[in-house]
């Protein structure tokens, strides 16, 4: 069983059976319900293959980024949930110095268990934090399928496609392959309230959510593994520029993938789709818990209800097209700029995979 399994099931094993008992949450719940809501959520895990865990082996440098930006995203929330008060002063003050100069440098070579980070949010709102790690485990599945079947794109479409199956299997988890229009971040009581509140920190995110798009593109850019190493270090050196730049080398606006990653997102529409759901929802989560307008005791509600509308298959649903039209519109270069590709493409590009929908 791998760490990040383990990890997994012991925070969601603690965080919703404490849940009910979480202040002006929860309201009292039988064991029944409880252990019916519990299967919804439980036994999070890869899907077996022989690609499993390649992006890691290949690519230690870059994967273990990863296990620094789940301490970043929970001590994010963790902040913003225990201590309105002083978050605004820390994360953009020792939070981020932290993470910029030293958890960043020098990233755990685990995935950490983000109950032990941020142990106040994981109760708060556990259906959201599940909702995220599924999608960050489909982000690491994608990257395997990327490292291992390099310069075999049918059998690499194939294992996609498999992933996609597999995470869009679990709908109380799985955010909707429809793409969101931006009024549903934008737009509502609360948004923009922590890019307000803490420019810098907010910038870091969106420094996480390009590398983990860049990425995909630097991977599909040769079938040769030496050039995709050559193109995958070359992100990740873009991305200490951004990192040890300070505040004016970070993104501006939250990067889409279809204009910092549109090679993958020709492929691949559907992940790229769910992958930009999952970023706005991060930025929905941060403004709720940082908008002193949103009532204390109804912020869990108001997390849910927007979780729910990133599932769902009705709720603010754009065209693919006005997706791309939307991601391109906000600036290139305000979103971080485009991959660094030392090694261009040899390939011929794949044909765009039709989008079924969630």
């Amino acid at each position: 069983m791998s760490l990040h399994t383990q990890s997994s099931r012991r925070l969601l094993a603690r965080t919703l059976l404490a849940a009910a008992a979480v202040s002006g949450a929860v309201s009292a719940v039988s064991a029944a319900p409880l252990q019916a809501q519990a299967g919804k959520y439980f036994e999070q895990t890869y899907l077996p293959g022989a690609h499993s865990f390649a992006f890691n082996a290949l690519h230690p440098r870059a994967s273990y980024l990863f296990n620094a930006f789940d301490y970043g995203h929970a001590i994010l929330y963790e902040r913003l949930w225990r201590s309105p008060g002083t978050a605004a002063r820390d994360l953009d003050g020792q939070e981020y110095d932290f993470l910029t100069k030293s958890l960043l440098e020098k990233p755990p070579r685990v995935p950490l268990d983000e109950a032990a980070v941020g142990p106040s949010w994981s109760l708060l709102a556990p259906e959201t934090l599940a909702m995220f790690s599924w999608a960050h485990m489909l982000h690491r599945q994608l990257y395997d399928v990327l490292a291992h079947d390099a310069g075999k794109p049918a059998e690499r479409d194939a294992h996609v496609a498999d992933l996609l199956r597999y995470y869009k299997s679990r709908p109380a988890l799985a955010f909707s392959s429809h793409p969101k229009d931006m009024n549903l971040m934008e737009g509502q009581s609360y948004s923009l309230a922590f890019r307000k509140q803490n420019p810098k920190f907010n910038g870091l995110v969106w420094s996480y959510h390009w590398i983990q798009m860049t990425l995909y593109d630097a991977m599909l850019a040769s079938d040769a593994k030496a050039d995709m190493d050559v193109n995958v270090n070359a992100v990740v050196d873009r991305f200490y520029e951004m990192t040890r730049g300070g505040i004016d080398k970070l993104p501006t606006v939250m990067p889409m993938s279809p204009a910092i990653a549109p090679d993958f997102s020709t492929r691949y529409p559907e992940a790229a789709i769910i992958f930009d759901n999952l970023h706005s929802l991060h930025d929905v989560v941060s403004d709720i818990l940082a908008n002193p307008n949103v009532p204390r005791e109804k912020k869990r509600a108001t997390i849910l209800e927007a979780s729910a509308k990133y599932r769902d298959a009705t709720s603010n649903i754009t065209t693919v097209d006005e997706w791309v039209s939307m991601g391109h519109a906000m600036g290139l270069t305000q979103q971080g700029g485009p991959a660094p590709l030392p090694r261009r493409p040899a390939p011929k590009a794949a044909a765009p995979h039709k989008h079924p929908g969630s």
